[in-house]
């Protein structure tokens, strides 16, 4: 049967015109990116020239971090992409100092004051690759994000919707034991020495509780996070959320957030996924300084050494979130010395969502983060405090700018390939199963997320055999309910009842 002409036409015009929207914003994608990469490249040029100071650059470098996350917030209609809120998590872990330098603090980036007593100063050319390192990752996570970014359809749900009531049986059973294991765990670190025990003596607090119940956090995050992803109704949601922060409060009264807040941007993300209504930035602004506010209130409940940290001002705040700055800086300026071991860093990345972290049996060239922190100070090493890593840092290590540049392009490209699975219920759990680690990157291991896909696995193992276990009780329960059904009918059809009736012969 031949098309009509005049349908032909039509047809050939609506993919004439797709084809040219598309065009139009793969062009547009390409300018932004390219005007991105001329203003990085002019205002290097203008640091080599002496025309720009050091923190004339900071204050460049800050600029061009808010500037690229407010692209984001604009093509990413409100931030629906993990890679706005990736951006956000690289501006605060490693450019917090100098955001911190746009509310009056002061962000000298040719001096090192992370751990350290005392305060020493690296070369101008080291603190201009640590800031171009940084933007260029910017850029390049950027880039794949905003080319293939594509409004998603309205979520469905499809056969990730039949695991709704497993999902809030396994939550509401998991949270008493999740709660006995947090207070456990509060507590034990409350008798040995507060916060720092996590990075002393983490096995020890591991051991002590059964493995069982430490097990049961393999099963509570994933169904709390499948019950955001399915929930619709405000009320059940707003209760599984205060339930679930409820019973992890006695970890955060250790002083720990990093958990807490990976998770949070990543909630954040699946609640713009499910909203359909218009992107706010005043609102996403005062979330963002609530979350801020929130980390800084954690932070005071710390004990380190016996002693109370004091509540921080947001400015505060930030500088302190962005030393790891001062590790890459470290890494570009002493990288001779690290490099040597990148693969057994490495390779201990990839069983850290399995091996405790414990400093006390520290190891040479087993840790980038213990051995940055020994380089740094060793006598306050030995007392537990850390730097934590930064996969820019690593990045650099493994090949300079352009393994960072390589690195950056291929998170954007993950970030994206989330984005497009998130379509759908069982894509968007896993995204947001995942993105956690991911977002903790800049403050993390470059193999970190990895380790920890390979517990999601596991997670998913369970409960996929906890589904199986669950599906086959129903069914027999059904089974048995219509069985003890037809008995009662058939009861009241001869006018006995099933105590006259159990037992008698036919």
């Amino acid at each position: 049967m031949q098309m009509p002409k005049s349908l032909a036409c039509r047809n050939f015009s609506l993919a004439h015109a797709v084809g040219g929207v598309r065009k139009s914003a793969d062009f547009a994608a390409a300018l932004e990116v390219l005007v991105c990469l001329a203003a990085l490249a002019a205002a290097t040029l203008s640091f080599l020239l002496g025309w720009l100071s050091c923190p004339g650059a900071a204050i460049f470098a800050a600029v061009g971090l808010l500037g690229l996350i407010g692209l984001a917030w604009k093509r990413f209609e409100g931030g629906r992409h993990p890679g706005f809120f990736f951006l956000c998590a690289l501006a605060l872990f490693q450019g917090g100092r100098l955001l911190a330098s746009l509310l009056g603090g002061e962000a000298d980036i040719q001096r090192i004051t992370l751990m350290t007593w005392y305060e020493f100063g690296i070369t101008r050319e080291v603190a201009a690759l640590a800031l171009g390192a940084i933007a260029l990752s910017a850029i390049c996570i950027y880039a794949p994000c905003r080319w293939g970014y594509h409004s998603l359809p309205s979520l469905r749900m499809g056969s990730f919707a039949r695991y709704h009531t497993y999902l809030y049986v396994l939550f509401w059973l998991s949270q008493p034991v999740q709660l006995y294991k947090n207070y456990k765990y509060y507590e034990y670190a409350s008798e040995h020495g507060g916060y720092l025990v996590l990075f002393l003596d983490h096995g020890g607090m591991a051991a002590s509780i059964p493995a069982a119940v430490r097990a049961i956090s393999l099963i509570s995050m994933p169904a709390f996070v499948g019950i955001f992803v399915l929930e619709r109704r405000k009320k059940y949601l707003a209760a599984a959320t205060a339930v679930y922060l409820l019973m992890a409060a006695p970890i955060v009264f250790t002083g720990s957030r990093g958990a807490i807040f990976s998770l949070v941007l990543s909630l954040w993300y699946v609640a713009k996924i499910k909203s359909s209504r218009p992107p706010s930035p005043y609102r996403m602004g005062l979330l963002g300084l609530a979350l801020v506010l929130m980390g800084a209130l954690i932070g005071s409940l710390r004990l380190e050494g016996g002693e109370e940290r004091p509540f921080a001002a947001p400015a505060q705040f930030l500088s302190d979130q962005g030393s790891s700055l001062n590790l890459t800086e470290i890494a570009i300026a002493y990288r001779g010395q690290f490099r040597p071991y990148l693969g057994s860093y490495l390779a201990g990345e990839l069983q850290s969502a399995f091996v405790a972290p414990d400093q006390a049996g520290y190891v040479v060239g087993k840790h980038f983060n213990d051995d940055m922190a020994r380089f740094l100070n060793p006598i306050a090493f030995q007392l537990g405090h850390g730097t934590g890593s930064a996969y820019v840092a690593e990045a650099y290590l493994l090949g300079g700018l352009g393994a960072v540049i390589l690195i950056s392009l291929l998170i954007g490209a993950l970030l994206d390939c989330l984005h497009a699975l998130s379509g759908s219920g069982h894509g968007l759990f896993l995204a947001a199963m995942i993105l956690p680690d991911m977002f903790w990157m800049p403050r993390a291991g470059l193999l970190d997320w990895v380790s920890a896909l390979a517990r999601i696995v596991l997670s998913l193992i369970l409960l996929q055999l906890g589904w199986c276990l669950y599906r086959s009780t129903a069914r027999i329960a059904s089974l048995l309910w219509r069985a003890d059904s037809g008995a009662a009918d058939a009861c009241l059809e001869t006018g006995r009842t099933p105590a006259l009736t159990f037992g008698e012969n036919p």
